[in-house]
């Protein structure tokens, strides 16, 4: 019985010993390459000078007393509300990349269902890593210096 197994063990992997392939999925998990994010963070409208308090004759009463007059913004409603609108708009998108990449890590993870061997399962390792280190990112892009210090760390 035990021999049967150990034959049928053999047989089934003798193709991929034989012909050296690599099933076409872990071929896919191996070039793997980070998808880009084309999210766009939308520019911080900021209202950096202050505008003062309308002035008054001498002699008037004061109508704008109190600590809200002594600082109004220069930014309307209508602006604050587009600036919320490509804020979330944005958020959504980054939300959908990260959707994408955990998609993907999913893939790479289920190639190894075909049988890798060590150097391949730290290649898959080494993309699942910097998949991982993007998406705890809060918006989704590492920082260059960072991507390079990671891949000598993950190559030593």
């Amino acid at each position: 019985m035990k021999s049967l197994v150990l034959m049928s063990c053999l047989l089934l992997a003798l193709p991929g010993l034989v012909f050296g392939e690599t099933h076409k999925d872990v071929q896919a998990a191996l070039d793997y390459e980070l998808r880009e994010n084309t999210c766009s963070k939308p520019k911080i409208i900021t209202a950096d000078t202050a505008v003062n308090p309308p002035v008054q004759a001498a002699g008037s009463a004061p109508f704008f007393v109190g600590s809200s007059t002594a600082v109004v913004s220069n930014v309307d409603s209508y602006t604050r509300r587009r600036q919320e609108r490509k804020e979330s708009r944005w958020r959504s998108c980054v939300a959908r990349y990260k959707t994408d990449l955990l998609n993907d890590m999913e893939e790479l993870k289920s190639s190894a269902r075909h049988g890798i061997t060590r150097e391949q399962a730290n290649t898959i390792l080494t993309n699942m890593a910097m998949i991982q280190q993007v998406y705890m990112t809060p918006d989704g892009v590492l920082e260059q210096e960072e991507v390079a210090g990671n891949s000598e760390e993950l190559n030593d």
